[in-house]
């Protein structure tokens, strides 16, 4: 696609970015998930071990180094943050946060998903669901401020801007 940004996709190893690159993108192929740092059209995709290992958070910023934005992906339900508060901080980049929603969760952890990726230093922070009949109450997703859902919104967030 040539209206988005190059992006460097960066999130633990069960995160699921790769499915979301896969459907920004649109393509039929099913995008593995990533053992070593490969570009799937506009996209950089990284292991999860980049961020999850702090011996390997500095090849994190050299994959850095050839994008327009850093894209942190932050899946429901994670049963740890592996984002230190101010980690936007080391890329020198616009930083954009995405919360995955993959599972019939309780959309009641999705305020403190924004936390931890505003903490971060994510400046926009988008939530992103396969089906939107999986949440069990999409009004609450619509109520918190100044973060958009939908694939649309990430499309819309990451585009280049003329």
């Amino acid at each position: 696609m040539d209206t988005l940004r190059s992006t460097l996709w960066v999130g633990s190893t069960y995160s699921h970015v790769e499915t979301v690159v896969q459907r920004l993108l649109g393509v039929k192929k099913i995008l593995s998930r990533p053992m070593a740092v490969y570009r799937e059209g506009n996209c950089v995709l990284t292991p999860g071990e980049y961020i999850e290992n702090p011996w390997y958070f500095s090849a994190l910023l050299v994959s850095s180094y050839d994008v327009d934005t850093v894209v942190l992906g932050y899946r429901l339900g994670e049963p740890f943050n592996p984002y230190p508060p101010a980690t936007a901080g080391a890329f020198n980049r616009n930083v954009v946060g995405v919360v995955v929603m993959n599972d019939v969760l309780d959309t009641s952890q999705i305020g403190e998903s924004v936390r931890l990726l505003q903490l971060a230093g994510a400046n926009d922070i988008c939530v992103v669901v396969d089906h939107a009949e999986d949440i069990q109450d999409i009004n609450f997703i619509q109520g918190i401020p100044m973060v958009p859902y939908g694939y649309e919104a990430l499309r819309e967030m990451l585009s280049v801007k003329e």
